[in-house]
């Protein structure tokens, strides 16, 4: 154990002084640097009640995350972060229910951007229908693994990510996303886009032949303007590609559509979303070579997806609004749900804090009118 210690602090150490000294190469080539201390503080309450459903189970998420990260950015364009993404539960026993590496590397241009690392989900610019990423998925995945390859202008966007979040080893699945998401604005109020992902999903190192493909591709087109509330109007197809090699039987191709619809005003919001197609999640329940189901490992999605009636509705009352230039946000929101046969709710309380104090500056010199 003494020895284990001593490699232990050996290696932060080492780690310590190679941190230095590329942040002291970065300061002599840089024109400009600044060191902040980004820190993002999440408080999420998630109640969901499903008795009698079989598509989700009535239970409490209740919790906090704290990311504190030192980000060094030189030349106004580049940065390079390191910290911590820290997750509590409320009422759970461990000091910390999970700790995550923050360690990322960022270009930020004028229209090209780039991240590489592991950093947070916030920095992806990709718009997502439920059908990708639930909310509750989203508080407990906060960290992308990977890298984002990011393009924006005044009149739309483009994203390509790969998020690699299950490696290869005995215990855990070797498993990955690829993620485009791309949308322009046209006629002023109108936007089109679609979003894609492809996951793979594959073996563990104590067993083979059991790679699941899943595939979801989701075309949109959409209008937004303001007539006292604002409006928010988007009718999206959604194409799923999925396939058990462990089963065998080829592809399975469920497909459906989403009418989404959004009106709000002084952070007052009612929202409804209704998809109405085939279940998105057809091996939800399948086994794999673990033992066990499939099931959230594999999707990531709501699970009201899933539906097997044919039609899903979802629907919002609730308050959402920022403060302090965005630095706080804050939402409420009272949600009916139902699967075309009974009627569920959920609750959602939700605080975001995000401050970058600045701890150090230095600015560029004078270039002579070069």
């Amino acid at each position: 154990m003494t020895d284990l210690c001593a490699r232990t602090c050996e290696m932060v150490r080492k780690s310590i002084i190679l941190i230095g000294a590329l942040l002291l190469s970065l300061s002599a080539l840089a024109q400009s640097e600044r060191l902040y201390l980004d820190t993002s503080f999440d408080f999420d309450f998630d109640n969901t009640e499903y008795s009698g459903s079989n598509l989700g189970s009535s239970e409490t998420m209740f919790g906090i995350s704290l990311a504190p990260v030192l980000r060094f950015e030189w030349n106004e364009k580049h940065s390079l972060g390191a910290g911590v993404n820290m997750q509590k539960m409320f009422g759970s026993a461990r000091f910390l229910d999970d700790i995550g590496l923050v360690a990322y590397y960022q270009y930020h241009g004028e229209k090209y951007g780039a991240v590489a690392g592991l950093f947070r989900r916030e920095k992806m610019i990709g718009r997502y229908s439920e059908a990708f990423f639930s909310s509750a998925w989203l508080a407990d995945n906060r960290l992308v693994q990977g890298l984002a390859l990011q393009y924006s202008d005044k009149i739309g966007f483009a994203e390509l990510a790969v998020d690699w979040n299950g490696m290869y080893s005995a215990q855990t699945r070797e498993q990955f996303r690829i993620l485009f998401s791309g949308e322009g604005r046209f006629a002023k109020v109108m936007y089109a886009g679609a979003s894609a992902a492809m996951q793979h999903y594959a073996n563990r190192a104590d067993f083979q032949h059991n790679v699941v493909d899943n595939i979801t591709i989701n075309p949109y087109i959409g209008v937004d303007f303001n007539a006292f509330f604002d409006f928010d109007i988007r009718l999206g197809y959604l194409q799923s590609l999925q396939r058990d090699r462990l089963a065998g039987g080829g592809w399975q191709t469920p497909m459906g559509g989403e009418l989404f619809f959004r009106m709000s005003r002084w952070g007052v919001f009612i929202s409804n979303n209704i998809y109405v197609g085939k279940n998105l999640q057809p091996l939800y329940n399948s086994v794999g070579k673990e033992g066990t189901i499939y099931g959230a490992d594999l999707y990531a999605s709501d699970p009201f997806y899933g539906t097997p009636s044919g039609i899903y509705n979802r629907t919002g009352i609730g308050y959402e609004q920022t403060f302090w230039k965005e630095r706080i946000k804050v939402k409420a929101e009272m949600v009916l749900k139902t699967d075309g046969k009974r009627l569920y709710t959920q609750q959602i309380v939700a605080l975001g804090v995000n401050i970058a104090p600045k701890l150090y500056e230095k600015k560029a010199p004078f270039n002579n009118g070069k």
